[in-house]
């Protein structure tokens, strides 16, 4: 008769990536990094843009890098420009080569030669499947930094309200008003990240952040925002009120400060 193991011996283990209250509890001069993740239109990209800038961080976006990136051959090419005109992930095993590469770098590089390099680092775009996340934990139990995914939550009206609208420049995102590149894009990210992000959410191993406030809840907590867009009967927070939100949450003034950022 066979027995229950629990958990089983593939069960799936990310242990630098910590809940908010581990994250916390980490001392002042460890090795962190801000992983944003949100569903398409978040405003991922922007977020974590106005962090970096906001409170003098180093930021690792996954599109800047992609672009960057000298295939080893032909194949790797094509595949990386057909992903990124067709607004589709690069598959997984060619996405981790590209991050290993990239995150290289930009932190064995470069962010350990800055004398505060035990400040955090803002990561957007990578890692975005379960695979990847495996394969990221192995940089980070490698480097023993500890990461905190914060996902970007928005309601489905701005979610359409966004969709409709002109579209910020980004490589790979010209096209984002096109119904059809908008399907893929948004099936991509139901189809291959929302449930990671429900499973580290469901197990505490990511943290959500509401973007967008009811009328109702806003008006009792208007004193904490410093600007908001009105949408009527919601109102949409500011970047830098979410990078506040964020930051207060977690505890983490005293790590930017003893970094020196």
């Amino acid at each position: 008769m066979s027995s229950y193991r629990f958990p089983p011996k593939d069960w799936l283990d990310l242990p630098n990536f910590l809940s908010a209250e581990e994250f916390k509890n980490l001392p002042p001069n460890a090795n962190t990094c801000i992983i944003i993740e949100g569903m398409t239109y978040a405003g991922r990209h922007t977020q974590a843009q106005v962090m970096s800038e906001e409170l003098n961080l180093p930021k690792f976006a996954f599109s800047e890098w992609v672009t960057k990136y000298p295939p080893e051959n032909d194949e790797e090419r094509q595949i990386i420009a057909e992903c990124l005109r067709n607004s589709v992930y690069l598959p997984d095993n060619l996405r981790n080569k590209v991050a290993d590469w990239a995150l290289h770098e930009f932190y064995d590089k470069r962010h350990t030669d800055d004398e505060y390099y035990s400040r955090p680092f803002i990561m957007v775009g990578y890692p975005r499947t379960l695979e990847q996340a495996k394969h990221f934990q192995r940089f980070l139990e490698t480097r023993r930094i500890y990461a905190l995914v914060a996902v970007i939550e928005i309601n489905s009206q701005e979610a359409r309200r966004r969709m409709s609208e002109s579209t910020v420049k980004r490589v790979g995102h010209e096209s984002d008003k096109l119904p059809e590149i908008q399907l893929i894009r948004l099936g991509e990210y139901f189809l291959k990240t929302h449930g990671y992000l429900k499973w580290l959410l469901l197990t505490g191993k990511a943290t959500g952040f509401k973007t967008c406030l009811d009328r109702s809840e806003y008006e009792r907590r208007r004193h904490e925002f410093s600007e908001v867009i009105d949408r009527g009967d919601y109102v949409v927070l500011s970047q830098q009120d979410v990078t506040n939100m964020i930051m207060k949450f977690l505890g983490m003034f005293h790590f930017v400060q003893y970094s020196g950022a």
